[in-house]
């Protein structure tokens, strides 16, 4: 297994000894539900939905089987376990790019905590230096679809969004207004990234700008959905607006922003 190497942040590869190895069909299928529940195992069953779903073949666990054959030869021998019905790949950080975005995310949030803030910026900067969009794009499974890539794409979002709080507390607010301001075109319900550029805005003397990023937002959630901004965002918004003034309670406009959840993606 040493050889072997997986990506799975965008088109789903496979690699040994560092040369690409030729995959397609349903044992790609089944090898990319496999890595994203990674070291986990996984019921027969399970993987006959991400194949067939509600149409299955006419003997659906003799085909599983042949998707099974077919990628432990894909694979090598010992890459994919079994137990007691339940099939896993095991891998790790080094082999497997979405755990090695998991192992770096979680690094420079400890950073963060630290203090050392520099640091979690290289961080992110590397977890998201792996990823090629677009998730699953090699891989014909609706069932994988819905499962993971939300999943996966909630997680990248939020990475864009960690990078920014780092670098706003940093007082890089120049350097992640390109990358927030198409994160907020992409997904123009998501208040928290709205919040973050508001503040890049603010911090590079750009009120008007901020302002503007909150009316279209605003717009955009009315129009659309019906609703208003949330509280964080509306607070965030008064204090551009009317300008500087003491903090209710300590607590600063970025920190409130900060707390926000990350609405619809």
């Amino acid at each position: 297994m040493d050889e072997l190497e997986f990506r799975v942040l965008g088109p789903v590869e496979i690699r040994r000894r560092g040369q690409p190895v030729p995959a397609g069909g349903n044992a790609l299928t089944v090898l990319a539900g496999l890595l994203f529940s990674a070291n986990t195992l996984v019921p027969a069953d399970t993987m006959a939905q991400w194949l067939w779903a509600d149409n299955p073949p006419a003997r659906p666990r003799a085909a599983l089987h042949n998707t099974l054959w077919r990628l432990r030869r894909l694979l090598g021998p010992g890459a994919l376990e079994t137990l007691a019905g339940n099939y896993r790949v095991v891998t790790d950080a080094e082999h497997l790019d979405l755990l090695r975005f998991r192992e770096l995310t979680a690094g420079a949030g400890r950073s963060a905590q630290e203090g050392a803030l520099e640091r979690a910026a290289e961080l992110l900067d590397e977890a998201l230096g792996l990823w090629r969009e677009p998730v699953l794009a090699n891989v014909d499974s609706p069932a994988l679809a819905r499962d993971m890539v939300g999943q996966l794409t909630e997680q990248h979002l939020n990475c864009r969004e960690f990078r920014a709080q780092v670098c706003l507390r940093l007082g890089w607010h120049a350097d992640v207004i390109k990358d927030l301001s198409e994160l907020v075109r992409a997904h123009p319900f998501r208040e928290s990234a709205a919040g973050l550029l508001m503040l890049a805005f603010l911090g590079s003397g750009r009120s008007a700008d901020a302002l503007a990023v909150y009316g279209a937002v605003r717009g955009a959630l009315r129009d659309d959905l019906g609703i208003d901004p949330g509280p964080a965002l509306e607070d965030l918004h008064a204090r551009i607006r009317d300008g500087p003034r003491p903090d209710r309670g300590g607590t600063s406009a970025q920190s409130r922003v900060t707390a926000l959840k990350p609405t619809r993606a």
